[in-house]
């Protein structure tokens, strides 16, 4: 016992007075500012997929700036500000704090996760109450306590005596009138200042967070008596993390941003309680830290704080990442500039809850121009019918009805069903495009556009070390359907190296995919040909 009671003594000394200190907290901004970026498009349904899938850590990747406007109490002389309320994923390093007038000396980031382990570690030395309940009567007696050990095994002095928690016979609980400093579920960043004088004052606090992540959709309806179609773009904006963002102005970036293996965020320290009747337990069972991602999270939702006398804890049962998908369109998202990169903002400040997705309408075009046609490879040899690919083309002009920078996402394309309705007619994704730059989209194969190739003639001959491998073909494409159809037929060995064309019945030009092409008009119910002769060199 006189072992016991010099070690729990030494662990008094050495227990940090932290309740003790005086502080400024600011407890939440005033305004925030939420700007998402991403390093590459995102596939939404892949996102929302992702989310539904244990452990994802979607709180850690994304990258967003928050900038936050606060009004914090600066102590005279040394003093610490704490500052709470921060996005869960918070990357430290990155914070600025602008607009106060005092020097920093210091900046600390905390995030030790409150769990009944680390609530037990951090109040050594302090006075709980310990609530017993006789299991045969029911009677509850309370009786202050000062706990002597912590997380390895909580050991309590009650009434000058010391005991192992759950070693009376009764039922008991511990409760705790508050929660030490430098606990919570989510980060804190504090900055030592040393001030003059004390005085309020609004700063500005922004810094990087991950959790947030941006993706884009859109909707094509098609016209098909006159060959257009009206546009509609959504911006999903998905929040991963544990903090939300209530009526904050709302800006995505769209372009492909270059960050580090640096801009991570804060990792919570986790404990385990380990808890055994003294004097059972050992100091050699193990450190109780452990990775955040592995750990069951207690929540505190104000005093008193009550934790069973042997928790073992309860694996709770794992929701979606994403709890809510809340859609509003009234108005369209406004785009500008960023150096490079394009930048939409929200047409109005928009709640970013914890754990939400949420869809915004950022874009809205009627009548833009398309082009329908059906494209196939041309091989240098011998093949069976093929079925061709159904092509969209969009040129990105303010004269064919766009003219706007195009975030990369999926597109939806639905079509009149002739019964006042519409059926989805494909699905394509593309990377972003530029004002100027075309847009294709591929939806499949039409089994009533064919084409089938026959090899006229093949040789090769060699001069050196250089072989030339002459190709000669006659390509046929015939329409089942009951309208003319544009084709466009490219060799397959134009991606070889040394392609040249020695002759065509239809003249080549060569499109946006920096490859020669070849356009027929093929009748409704008819067929037509191309012959075409072509070398390479190896």
């Amino acid at each position: 016992m006189r072992r016991l009671l010099a070690i729990t003594t030494a662990l008094t000394l050495l227990a940090p007075a932290a309740w003790a200190q005086t502080e400024s907290v600011s407890a939440r901004p005033d305004t925030a500012t939420v700007v998402i970026y991403r390093d590459q498009p995102v596939d939404t349904v892949a996102l929302m997929a992702q989310s539904r899938q244990p452990w994802n850590r979607l709180d850690r990747q994304g990258l967003a700036l928050i900038v936050e406007t606060r009004t914090v109490d600066l102590p005279a002389g040394e003093g610490i500000i704490r500052f709470r309320g921060l996005a869960t994923g918070v990357v430290p390093q990155s914070a600025v704090l602008e607009g106060l007038p005092a020097h920093v000396v210091e900046r600390n980031a905390d995030f030790d996760l409150l769990s009944p382990a680390s609530l037990m570690e951090k109040s050594v030395g302090e006075v709980v109450r310990v609530v017993r309940t006789n299991p045969a009567t029911g009677e509850q007696v309370e009786k202050p306590a000062v706990i002597r050990a912590g997380a390895q095994g909580t050991v309590l002095e009650i009434d000058g005596r010391f005991e192992a928690l759950d070693c009376s016979g009764q039922t008991e609980r511990v409760v705790f009138d508050r929660i030490p400093e430098g606990l919570g579920d989510q980060p804190v960043l504090s900055v030592r200042t040393r001030a003059e004088r004390a005085g309020r004052h609004k700063v500005t606090l922004a810094y990087l967070t991950t959790g947030l992540q941006w993706s884009a959709d859109y909707v094509a309806r098609l016209d098909p008596t006159d060959g257009t179609l009206d546009l509609t773009g959504w911006v999903t904006l998905a929040n991963f993390g544990g903090t939300g963002f209530p009526d904050a102005p709302v800006q995505v970036v769209a372009g492909t941003l270059r960050k580090d293996a640096g801009t991570t965020p804060v990792e919570p320290m986790v404990r385990y309680q380990q808890n055994e009747c003294w004097p059972q337990g050992t100091t050699t069972l193990g450190s109780g830290l452990e990775p955040a991602y592995k750990q069951d999270r207690v929540e505190y939702n104000g005093p008193p704080v009550i934790v069973p006398g042997m928790p073992a804890p309860a694996r709770m049962a794992m929701r979606s990442a994403v709890e809510d998908i809340v859609v509003t369109g009234s108005r369209i998202a406004r785009q500008g500039e960023l150096g490079d990169y394009k930048i939409y903002t929200l047409p109005e400040p928009t709640t970013v809850a914890a754990r939400q997705t949420k869809q915004v309408r950022f874009l809205e075009r009627e009548g833009v121009a398309y082009e329908r046609v059906y494209r196939a490879g041309v091989l240098n040899a011998d093949e069976e019918t093929q079925p061709t690919a159904i092509v969209m083309k969009l040129r990105n002009e303010e004269r064919a009805g766009l003219g706007v920078a195009l975030p990369g996402g999926s597109v939806a394309v639905m079509q009149p069903d002739g019964a006042g309705g519409v059926l989805l007619a494909g699905q394509d994704r593309f990377e972003d495009k530029g004002v100027g730059l075309p847009v294709r989209l591929n939806f499949g194969q039409s089994p009533d556009v064919q084409v089938q190739t026959r090899l006229v003639k093949s040789e090769s001959s060699r001069r050196g070390a250089v072989t030339t491998q002459r190709s000669e073909i006659e390509t046929t494409v015939t329409n089942a359907r009951s309208e003319a159809v544009t084709v466009e037929l490219v060799a397959n060995a134009a991606m070889q190296r040394g392609f040249r064309i020695r002759s065509q019945s239809v003249r080549s030009r060569v499109d946006d995919t920096g490859y020669p092409v070849w356009t027929l008009t093929v009748p409704a119910n008819g067929a037509a040909t191309l012959k075409a002769a072509w070398t390479t060199t190896d």
